[in-house]
Order: structure tokens, then sequence, then C-alpha cells
């Protein structure tokens, strides 16, 4: 296409010289693609004069920085002398890295030679910094649904079998090293599996899930961990609480339960209730995460053997 009259060499000069973005264009028929030209724009983007670039190639921008993706799709349409689009990391003369979308166009004579290439090169720096942040910040939740998933139990939404074995076993290693007071309990509801069979699975689902709320309820500090261990039993690790308050807390929590009011009709009390085990202690060396559960354990039956909606604290 011709150039308007209006449009002058003089005004093309212009004002390829003044665009805001840089444009060079090296010598295809020579060895490395020297530069020829490159405009005002492509000074202030790169950092050097004119006279320290021109008769090098664009490669020396890149630096040290030389193992990226894109270097080897651009080195290819070089090689091939056709068009193509890459975002390089460049260093500017100082030192500082920008990235450098380039736009390179094959050009050829009249008898289809290739001669030159034109450079259109943009600091989309803002542009990629942004996207990495937003693709980084996806991750990270993505991540954080992971693992959020493999620590929950996907029917009560609460910490599963795993994790809290896991936070146990850290919580006993801070009371130990902090000579700190630490409790875990095991709640079992009563004649859940009665529960089952009269009301169905779906009811035991959804009364499953209101007293797990209720107990994470109950214990919800940053030093407490509830999760559900097993079937219809939850487990309990909370640290700091004397036994006193242990008392009145375990205590408050079977009322709790019962106040939810969950008809069980084969349960002497007409309602869903709890039996609670739990021992409390300060943690010597030699006290493991699976002694913790027994004893606990052992006291849920101590509790069971007394009837229903009991607690036994050892």
């Amino acid at each position: 296409m011709n150039a308007s009259p209006e449009i002058t060499r003089d005004l093309l000069a212009q004002a390829v010289d003044q665009s805001h973005d840089g444009i060079t264009i090296a010598d295809a028929r020579k060895k490395d693609f020297p530069l020829i030209y490159v405009n005002a724009g492509f000074e202030r983007l790169s950092g050097y004069p004119a006279a320290e670039l021109l008769g090098k190639s664009c490669r020396f921008l890149q630096g040290a920085d030389t193992e990226q993706p894109d270097i080897a799709i651009l080195r290819e349409a070089l090689h091939q002398g056709r068009n193509c689009i890459v975002t390089l990391r460049n260093y500017r003369k100082g030192g500082a890295l920008f990235w450098n979308e380039l736009s390179i166009s094959a050009l050829r004579n009249e008898q289809g030679e290739l001669t030159h290439f034109i450079g259109i090169q943009k600091d989309v720096t803002e542009r990629t910094l942004t996207e990495q942040h937003l693709r980084q910040s996806h991750l990270d939740l993505l991540n954080r649904q992971y693992d959020r998933q493999a620590h929950t139990d996907p029917l009560v939404g609460l910490s599963n079998r795993q994790h809290f074995d896991e936070q146990l076993d850290h919580m006993l290693k801070t009371a130990q090293r902090t000579h700190s007071l630490l409790s875990v309990l095991v709640i079992d509801l009563d004649q859940f599996g009665r529960f089952n069979a009269r009301y169905g699975r779906p009811a035991g689902d959804t009364c499953l899930r209101m007293v797990g709320e209720c107990i994470a309820k109950s214990f919800s500090r940053a030093s407490d961990c509830v999760a559900r261990y097993e079937n219809d039993e939850f487990a309990v690790v909370s640290m700091g609480d004397s036994p006193g308050g242990l008392q009145l807390h375990v205590s408050k929590l079977r009322n709790q339960i019962r106040a939810l009011n969950i008809p069980h009709h084969d349960s002497p009390d007409g309602v869903v209730t709890i039996c609670i085990g739990c021992t409390s202690l300060i943690p010597l060396r030699d006290t493991t995460a699976p002694g913790l559960l027994k004893l606990a354990d052992s006291a849920l039956q101590q509790a069971k053997q007394r009837g229903y909606d009991y607690e036994h604290i050892v």
C-alpha cells in the first residue's frame, strides 16, 4: 500500500523515531542479525544510546539469562525468516530487569530474499508481574483448597483423622517443651447405630453434622482441634485449660448436645446424647500421642459403663 501524498519520508522517519515503543531494524543478511537502526523509544527502553547498540545483536540484552522458553521460539523464527511475537526477560544498561514483548516482522526484497527484520519492542513489565501475581494467587488458593480438602472430613466439615493426628503430635511436642497442660477428649454418640436404624442414614448424617458443629463451637480456640475421628466418634485436643475448667467445659458440652433436641426414641432421654472420655495432664518426655488417645478411649469406656450421657476424666 502506498503512503498518502501528504505523508513524506521525513514525517515517516520522525513518526518512527518518536514512537513510544522501541523500533529496531536488523540486517538479516549478516551473522547474528546486527542492528542497523534503533529509534529513541528503544534507547529509552534499553537505557543504551544508539552508538552502543548499532552493530550488535539484540541478543546481548538477555545477558546471562539465556535459558528462556521464548528464546527457542525466536531463534526458530529468525532461522526460518518468519514473523513471531515473544516475551523475554531483558536487562537495561544498569542491569535492571524488564519484560520485553518483541514482535518481529521479516522484510524481503522484490526477489523474495530476506533482507531485514523489523522489531517492535514494548515494556510489558507491569502487565507481566500482574499476571504472575494473579497466577500465583490462584495457585495459592488452589493449594489452600487442596489442603482443606485433604485435612477435612467431607461429611461434617471438621478435621479428619489424619489432620487430627498431625495436630495432636504437634501440640504434644509444644506441651512437652512448655510444660503445659494438654487435654485429649474422645466423644461418642450414645446408641448411634440404633439411631441410624430407626431414622435412616440421611438423618444420621444430619445428626453428625449438628453434633460436630456444636463440639467445634465449644472448642473454638486456636489451641483447640476438633475432628471426626471415625464413624460417630469425635476427638478433641486442647491446650491450657485447668482440670476444673475442663470439667465444667465437658459438662456444659453434654448439656449443649442434649439441648439440640435431636429426637432419639431408642435413648432413655428421648434425644441424642453423648459420652465423653478425657485425659488431661502435663505430658512427660516419654508421653506419646497414641498413649494419650488410649487413655482418653479408656476413660470413654468407663463413662459408657455408667450409662448414657456421662463423662469420665483421668
